[in-house]
Formats: structure tokens, sequence, C-alpha cells
């Protein structure tokens, strides 16, 4: 079987839940319609066994869910491992209950940790009818979403008469344990110390190994117990608890079979609660489920070192309530730009660099980036981040995650770079041998995540200045015991500043101990010679040969002219451009430090109606626009001049007839050129979808907010598209500017 790099059920998880596809529908409480049933109604949740994929999970080899069920009715005890809201996993868990039902003509004991032992003459009373519902999930202390997660189940058992059983340690006396120590047992009544386990046996140096790797971004705010203090842990006692109680359910009940539902980390690997029942009953023949929500069951593969005797990958359709929130999973596509050099072909395949930009930037961004320096020697392909987001410049960029969901979307990012390169290769001339996976900024700490999270590329990954990458640290290693010794070749390089260092440096060192072979590369300077640094490290991994340079005088320093992703990145364009037709390095200057000693070339000077003028931004849209210049105050007459002759020439209609171009002054006031005029104007010609662009390098965030308060009004009838300035277009042919 091919090797997976992680082997925890919580990585699953996270990959799984990724980009997944839904359609319209709910599912029934009784589960799946049988033969000659009425029709299923529209709100119906599809088929089970057209939602689900069941694996023999030793073998990898899928089987049917009649065969898994055959087998599963030969244990004395069944472990069924879940994600607690994923619907599809609930309507798994009804099928298997009824499934042992019929194969062992109910003889079946279900036992669940979603009860405490404390509760379980609540339960039992409901299920003799002797209390009505809403006292039993007052009384059993019912999870928040049991009513569409495991109502089904109770249902079941109530109506043919099966005994249920609460499995698990109850919270109030967890609360005393941790903080008096087991000594606290020995205090108890008679009452409460039957809710206790008669032994307490420890958890595996393994489980904890997987429980320390799981919470490992949060160790800061855990207790690191001893191995002795762990005998008191809410996991230790959670494990035994449900262990013995399904042991005591075989006594209680021979010649049944026991389904026990848990969470996944409780069975996986047969360890935990799996663990402590073996260890009461060694002579029983234990099976074990492992349920995984996933985007696509019908194309899932199970591999690596073997997690359960069954996984069953489950379309993940719906959640339950989560940290008061529902959920629908829906299809989402991740757009991408590729390159290709025109010599590749079979004969001459070229590596690949996939891209990821900075947060605010767009892919057209990166591929603006890197196509110059690299596009005639590699595939290039710049991933689009999955949000778009409105800046206070009004300029449009990407976003690769938000906080609260930040597994998801590196999921999802995960899963759609994976799908990016297993397509290229499949389809295009480039060599698995040379594939980089690089990114700067927050694109950077996604690159990072790809490289520790994926499970199928082979690639080296270069970080670069990496940004919010703190919750990099939620995400569980890939412990190398998990897999089947088929590692990946995959590498991390790291770029940034001795404060970044301080963070990473623990990092670094964890992802070597697993085998991920991994750096840090302090720069003191990081802005001084990024690029050349940058191209020159993408260049090594892709094993191209290192840029010939030819330095021409000293450097000059290029004032950025706003503190906005977009105006660095055009000023860093035009910076490249120029640099690279002159042979004269450049040096970037923040906003605030422009008026230093030396001279710096002012890119607001650059932009005349001569140097843009066959270069104009285009309006989006489907069937073209208007591109409206708004003029800066300080343009004298000759300059106003430049810029009508620009109107009335129009090179934009000129090219397209659905593009035309106007050019207004100033947004407050009267008169026709006043940008509320010209857009009443446009209006009243039945122009309503309009680009506005400053005729600057790029506008600050102030200027921008005011010119969208002065066209709120127009912007109720008419789509208005925004865009800080003419860098991008000065940008095309930077040398021209002398």
């Amino acid at each position: 079987m091919r090797a997976r790099s992680i082997g925890s059920c919580l990585r699953l998880a996270i990959i799984g839940f990724a980009g997944i596809s839904v359609a319209a529908g709910g599912v029934a409480a009784g589960g799946d319609a049988a033969p000659g049933d009425a029709p299923r109604p529209a709100w119906a949740a599809p088929p089970l066994d057209r939602a689900i994929t069941v694996f023999d999970g030793r073998s990898g080899e899928t089987v049917t869910l009649e065969a898994m069920l055959d087998r599963l009715a030969t244990a004395d005890a069944v472990f069924l491992g879940e994600t607690h809201i994923d619907e599809t996993t609930h309507r798994v868990e009804l099928a298997v209950y009824r499934g042992l039902l019929e194969r062992r003509r109910g003889e079946v004991v279900l036992a669940m940790e979603m009860f405490e032992r404390d509760v379980q003459p609540a339960l039992d009373a409901y299920l003799a009818g002797t209390i009505s519902e809403r006292a039993f999930t007052e009384q059993a202390r019912a999870w928040g979403q049991y009513r569409s997660a495991y109502r089904p189940l109770i249902e079941h058992a109530r109506e043919g008469g099966f005994p249920v059983v609460a499995s698990n340690f109850p919270r109030p006396l967890i609360r005393r344990i941790a903080m008096g120590g087991l000594e606290v047992i020995d205090d108890l009544d008679e009452g409460e110390r039957r809710l206790v386990p008669a032994e307490i046996f420890a958890n595996s140096p393994e489980y904890w190994r997987r429980v320390d790797n799981t919470i490992r971004g949060h160790v800061g705010m855990m207790r690191r117990d001893s191995d002795d203090q762990r005998l008191t842990s809410t996991q230790t006692l959670w494990d035994n608890a449900m262990g013995e109680s399904c042991a005591l359910a075989l006594d209680a009940h021979p010649g049944s079979a026991v389904l026990h539902i848990n969470g996944a980390f409780h069975s996986a690997y047969w360890d935990g609660t799996v663990r402590q029942f073996s260890l009461r009953k060694p002579d029983a023949r234990v099976l074990t489920i492992d349920v995984r929500p996933s985007r696509n069951p019908s194309v899932a593969e199970v591999d690596g070192r073997p997690v359960a005797d069954f996984v069953v990958v489950a379309e993940s359709r719906a959640m339950d309530r989560n940290e008061g929130v529902w959920g629908v999973a829906l299809d989402r596509k991740l757009d991408y730009r590729l390159h290709l050099p025109d010599q590749a072909d079979s004969d001459a395949e070229v590596p690949l660099l996939i891209w990821l930009g900075d947060d605010g930037l767009t892919s057209e961004d990166g591929m603006d980036l890197w196509k110059d320096r690299l596009g005639g020697e590699a595939a290039i392909a710049v991933l689009e981040p999955p949000y778009r987001a409105r800046y206070p410049d009004q300029s449009e960029g990407g976003r690769w995650f938000w906080a609260d969901s930040f597994a998801s979307d590196i999921g999802s990012v995960v899963a759609a770079t994976e799908r990016v390169w297993g397509y290229l290769l499949r389809n295009h001339p480039i060599d698995p041998e040379r594939v980089c996976v690089a990114g700067e900024g927050t694109g950077g700490t996604v690159a990072a995540a790809i490289a520790l999270l994926g499970d199928r590329m082979e690639h080296a990954t270069h970080v670069f200045e990496p940004k919010r990458y703190a919750k990099l640290k939620d995400f569980p290693l890939p412990l190398p015991e998990y897999s089947d010794g088929s590692d990946r070749a995959v590498s991390v390089a790291v770029t940034g500043s001795a404060a970044d260092e301080a963070w990473w440096r623990d990092e670094i060192e964890a992802y070597n101990e697993i085998g991920l072979s991994s750096e840090f590369r302090v720069i003191d300077k990081p802005k001084i010679g990024r690029d050349g640094r940058q191209e020159a490290s993408l260049r090594a991994a892709l094993e191209l040969p290192q840029a010939e340079t030819s330095v021409v005088g000293s450097a000059e320093r290029v004032a950025i002219p706003a503190d906005t992703p977009r105006a660095r990145h055009w000023s860093r364009l035009y910076a490249l451009r120029r640099s690279a037709a002159n042979g004269q390095p450049l040096v970037l200057v923040e906003v605030g430090d422009a008026a230093q000693d030396s001279p710096v070339i002012r890119l607001d000077d650059r932009v005349t109606a001569e140097s843009v003028a066959q270069s104009l931004p285009r309006c989006p849209g489907p069937f073209g626009g208007t591109t409206v210049l708004l003029l800066p105050d300080d343009l004298d007459d000759e300059q106003i001049e430049a810029w009508a002759a620009i109107e009335e020439n129009d090179p934009l209609n000129r090219a397209s007839r659905f593009h035309r171009v106007r050019v207004a002054r100033g947004f407050s006031g009267t008169g026709e050129r006043v940008l509320p005029a010209v857009l009443a104007t446009l209006e009243s010609e039945g122009r309503k979808n309009v680009l506005i662009v400053p005729a600057v390098f790029c506008a600050g965030p102030d200027l921008m907010r005011e010119l969208e308060r002065a066209t709120r009004n127009a912007a109720d009838r008419m789509t208005i598209h925004w865009l800080p300035g003419l860098g991008g277009a000065l940008g095309a042919a930077p040398a021209q500017q002398d």
C-alpha cells in the first residue's frame, strides 16, 4: 500500500472536509428506505450504499457494506470511531447497529460514549417507556446534537426493547479526581464508587504520543503531566470507563455482542478504549471501524499503517451543531493560472513551480512576478487564494484562510494543490523529479502546510518571509510510525528574519525529527536583495542554471507610494522590470522612509498619459465596460490635454468595441468632468459597468475611501469596480520611462 505521510484520524478529517460536494437534502431519522417502501422524498439523503466506500482496513481492498456487516457479526465487541458532527457518519452507525441486530437475532448491546455512567437510570427509564423523551434528554445530559446524531440509535433500541449502556466516566467525578487524585476514589460512597472502574489502567506510550502530537500547538495552555499523573487525566478515565463498561456488558448479556460508539481517537490503532477493553477481556474477539468524512468517497484510498479493521469513507454532506453553528458541505472550485515554456514537449520535460502569493494579491500578480524570470525554463502554476477580499484601498485581492476556519481552509488548498500537480503531470511534459511548491507571506505559511499535510506529492518547499503562521502548530505532525515506511521526498526551507527564527526553531526541529528535511535561513535585512535570493533559491530547487546578472552603477531607491499590498507589488514589478532592462539595481523604500538623505524615484512622476496609453486596464465583465480615469488635482494644462486626448482617441475602444475610456477631474463640486457627473452621463447612456482608476501609480486607502463614499449613490444602480492606480499599466514597459 502507498504510504500516507500522516496516520492520525485528525489529519484525515482535516483534508476530508475540504472542498466537499453537496446536493440538496437531509436524512430521515429512520435511515434508508427499504425496497418497496414509498418513494423517497426530495429532501432525503441518497441511499447509504451510494454515499460510502468501505475498505478492509488492513489490506486496503474495498468490500461491500454487507460483507463488512457479516464479519462484524462474528465479533464479541465492535468499536466504531466517529467524528461527532457528520450526518452520513451517523447513518453508518445506524446501519451497523441494524445489521448486527439482524445477523445476531437481536443479541446486541449498544454502548455509547455520549452518555455517562451516572445517567444509566434515566436511559433505562426512557427505554422502558416510563419517562418522556424531554425528561430523558434533560436527566441524561444529552449532547447538543442528540436529536440529529444519536436519537435514531436510541429510538431503534427503544422500539425493539434492546439494551443500551451509558459507558462514559461521569463528569462531576472527573473534576473531583482531577483536583484530588485517585485517593478521592477511596472516599466515595457506595453508589458513586460503582460508577468508577474497579481498576484504572494506564494508556500506552504510543497513545500519549498521538495525544501530545494532536495538541502540540496548545501545550502552553496544558498541564504537562508525568505518566503517573496521567492516570487521573480525563482521557485515561474516559478510556477506562468505556472499556470496562463494554466488558461488563458482555458479562451481563451472555451470548450478545457489544457495539460501542465513540470518538475515532478512542479506538484508532486498536488503542485507548479498545485496549482498555482487551485488558479486561483478553479472549474476546474485537473488530473496529473508523468512519471518515470525505469530499468524494468513490475515489478515496486507504493506505499507510492500518488504523482499524474497517475504514468507512462517508460522503460529507451536512454537519450537526458545532460551536453554535450548523453546516452543509459545498463543492468549490479553486482557480489557478498556468504557463508552459514553448520548448516543453515529451522529449524535453520542464520543472514545475507551484506558487502561492501573499494575502492581498491574485494569481495574475503571481504570474507577473515569475513568468518573466522563470517562464522560459519552467512551467509555472499560480494558485488563486480561495477567498476574495476587498482591501482598504478598494483593490481586490486574495485571502488564504480565516482564523476560525483555518483547518478546513488549509485542507482545501492542500487537496487543490495535489490535484493541480496530478493534472499537470498527467497532461503536460513536466519532470516529476523537479517540482517546487513555494510562497511568500501568508502564501508561504500555506506552502509549509502543504509540505506538512500533503500525502502524495514529492517536492521541495520554499517558504519566504512567512506571515500568520502560529496556527500551523494546530496540525498534528505526520508521525513516521503511522506510515508504511515509504516516505515521500519532501524538504522545507524557510527564509525569514531573526524575529521569525525564534518561533520556527522548534517547528523546524520537530519537522526534522519526523524525517521532513527542514532548515531556517536567517536574513538580517530581508528587503535588501529579496528578489534575487528568491530566484536563486527556486532555480536551485528546480535544478535550473543560475541567472547571469550584469550590474551597472549603484543602486537606485524606489519609493513605494502607499502602505498596501497592491502598492508594494506594483512597485516591486516596476523595479524588477526596470532593473532587468537597464541592468541597474533598484531598492524599494517603504512609506515613511522615502525622505532620507539619498534621492528616490517617485513612481507617481512616471505615470503620464503617454506612458500608460497603450496598456490601460479594462473594465471587467462579460460584456466589457468603461474605464474612468480620475486625474490628480495638481496637473498643468498640458498634462490635462494629454489625458483628454486619450479619451478622444480611446485606445480601449479601438482594441475592443465592448470597452471605452473616460476621463474625470475631481470627485466633489460641480461640472461635467466631476466623477459623479461622469457616472451620471454613463448611466444615461445605458453604460452601467464601470472601472474607476485614479491616474496615479497607486493611491492610498484614504483617497480610495473618499472616492467610494462619493460614488455610493451611483453604486446602487451601476456595477462599480475599483483599481487604486495605474501601476500595473506602467509596469508593462518600465524601461521606456527614462
